[in-house]
């Protein structure tokens, strides 16, 4: 397994773990309907998560280089987080883009600790 990937498997474990804290095991979908207080906790976390996969699934297709494809999925969440600020969307939705763009900007720090944080 190539470092990033390594990197990526370690962080979905963690995702995971913090989801099935966030969720007391319960399904997505039923914390969602619930529309209870975790709702933006769970959508945050799905994100990362969501994000994450995506990223592997792109090292699969293009192979073990992950910088550019860290680059590119940066580019299109915080295009889409900035979608979701724009156009009034609701907290579900900003927590899961958010998530996503995070867990890019950590992942990010993690390979190149030099890199400053994003908003810095």
């Amino acid at each position: 397994m190539t470092a990033i990937a390594d990197l990526i498997a370690r962080r979905l474990t963690a995702v995971e773990d913090d989801l099935r804290a966030a969720t007391g095991g319960a399904s997505l979908c039923a914390v969602s309907r619930s529309g209870g207080g975790q709702v933006p906790l769970v959508k945050y976390l799905e994100g990362r998560m969501a994000v994450l996969l995506e990223l592997r699934r792109e090292l699969h297709r293009a192979g073990p280089e992950g910088s550019p494809a860290i680059g590119r999925l940066a580019a299109t969440w915080q295009a889409e987080l900035d979608r979701v600020r724009q156009g009034g969307f609701g907290p579900d939705w900003l927590a899961y883009r958010s998530g996503g763009v995070d867990e890019l900007d950590a992942l990010s720090r993690e390979l190149d600790p030099g890199r400053p944080e994003a908003g810095a």
